[in-house]
């Protein structure tokens, strides 16, 4: 009868060993490659390697002509030293790990000339490293490899599609294919190696490729920027008998960059629906804009995704006039815009602002083909709601209720295509009660807002259900009318 409790003893015993050596097993800390220029006395070093580790937040360079690793903590704001084994680099270089407990040798302070560039000493020697301006102009693979490294074992890494391998290798037409990116850019280093893997596996002499770069100002060079409309990188353009037949922006819509190119190459190019994250459709529709006499002066479509988080996603297309307009607007679960993208066409300029929004700041961050970039930042209340060009976005974020009337700030977004930052308004928003509202989409039950700022009195029929505008009137006697409605069964 005594040796079930003992054996039962032991068992524990060696439960809580097992628990105890997890415990104690040290775990790993994840570093990423990131894109800065490293001066070693003064020279230089195209060959050193930033990576910088999140949690906690430190930052190594790797270089030939440093020994040791150099390892920046940003939280103690100290310089240390650890063997260069110590990160295990990833076979591709953009990724390393290292042990928990890596062994730092501290030997004294940086100074931090603002936060991404940082003046330090080691080994005898005085190193500086500042984010990566961006090589510019046309370059060979060589060149580009020389200026970004890490981007040649990225290439060589790499398995392309084969499907799409085989169909660029079967392009029987003289094509150009322009390769316009940022060595400064995140989205160029993670797409543009991987076309020229599949390029090279493709080993076509009816594709010729041309690599260009610009730099993260989007002003250089200036011959490319501006009559190839360039506002988002990598931009992938083919062209046959100069004349382009497709291009390839910022993020491939299929699974590969390569799929697309081969898409384009046959005369069906994939449809890009934007790279922001989204879940099922809601509801799709559009809009009729009238003039104050009631003609009509432009056209909206858009479709209403929800999102992970129980907020919504927004997509628009506005057509009014000889201005273009495509809105991607994001209202979290708490009714909060996180992020809203607006992209502007007018002839030969294009301008692209895109406004993050964490917590109290509001960035925003604008590129033009002819303005190049502009940022503002700004300090914002904890609670705002803000208004977009896409009419069905309004509605998102505003206070909800049928009989208060609630005041709080508003977020106007600038009519002028070359300007990031709008105007911060007191605004009331009075709700009006329930309406039945027919319009030529259908007949619909509609909660009535009155919307009034400093600037604007405006009247919103907002569908009971999914919150979009039925109808609106804004100052200056502008109507936007629901024109059609498809809400998703699912």
């Amino acid at each position: 009868m005594r040796l079930k409790p003992l054996a039962l003893l032991f068992l524990l015993a060696g439960l809580l060993s097992s628990a105890q050596a997890q415990i104690d097993k040290p775990a790993t800390h994840e570093w990423h490659d990131v894109s800065r220029d490293v001066y070693v006395d003064g020279e230089l070093d195209r060959g050193a390697q930033v990576l910088m580790c999140d949690s906690p937040r430190r930052i190594a360079v790797i270089s030939s002509r440093l020994r040791d690793s150099v390892v920046l903590d940003l939280t103690a704001n100290t310089v240390n030293l650890t063997s260069r084994s110590a990160l295990r680099l990833a076979s591709d270089r953009n990724s390393a790990t290292s042990e928990a407990g890596l062994p730092l040798r501290s030997i004294g302070k940086f100074a931090a000339i603002d936060s991404t560039t940082y003046l330090l000493s080691a080994e005898g020697k005085s190193i500086l490293f500042r984010p990566h301006p961006g090589f510019t102009g046309e370059m060979s693979e060589e060149k580009l490899y020389e200026v970004a490294p890490v981007w040649r074992s990225l290439m060589e890494s790499y398995q392309p599609q084969a499907e799409a391998v085989a169909a660029l290798k079967a392009n029987d037409k003289d094509t150009d294919v322009t390769l316009i990116f940022g060595t400064w850019c995140p989205d160029s280093k993670n797409y543009v190696p991987r076309l020229l893997k599949a390029l090279h596996a493709a080993a076509s002499d009816k594709l010729k490729v041309k690599l260009v770069g610009i730099d993260n100002q989007f002003r250089q060079p200036v011959s490319t920027i501006q009559p190839r409309t360039i506002i988002n990188v990598p931009t992938v353009i083919v062209e046959r008998g100069g004349r382009e037949i497709g291009r390839i922006v910022e993020t491939p819509a299929a699974g590969t960059i390569e799929e697309d190119l081969a898409a384009i190459l046959s005369g069906r190019p994939n449809l890009h629906k934007g790279r922001w994250s989204r879940g099922p459709e809601t509801a799709h529709g559009a809009y009729l804009y009238k003039d104050p006499n009631g003609k009509e002066c432009g056209t909206e479509t858009w479709v209403l995704y929800s999102t992970s988080d129980g907020g919504f996603l927004v997509h628009s297309q506005i057509n009014a006039g000889e201005l273009a307009t495509e809105v991607f607007h994001t209202v979290n679960g708490a009714g909060k815009t996180t992020f809203v993208e607006i992209t502007k066409r007018r002839g030969e300029a294009v301008t692209r602002v895109r406004y993050n929004i964490d917590d109290h700041t509001l960035t925003a961050r604008l590129r033009g083909n002819l303005s190049g970039v502009v940022q503002q930042t700004l300090e914002m209340p904890q609670r705002f709601a803000f208004s977009s060009p896409a009419v069905a976005a309004q509605g998102r974020g505003w206070p909800e209720g049928t009989r208060v009337i609630s005041t709080s700030p508003s977020y106007f977004v600038p009519a002028e295509m070359d300007d990031t930052v709008g105007a911060l308004d007191k605004t009331s928003y009075e709700p009006r009660g329930e309406q039945t509202v027919r319009v030529q989409a259908g007949e619909f039950r509609a909660r009535y807002v009155v919307r009034k700022s400093a600037k604007e009195t405006s009247e919103w029929w907002l569908h009971s259900a999914i919150g979009v505008p039925i109808r609106g009137k804004v100052a200056g006697g502008m109507e936007y009318v629901l024109t059609s409605l498809e809400i998703s069964s699912k």
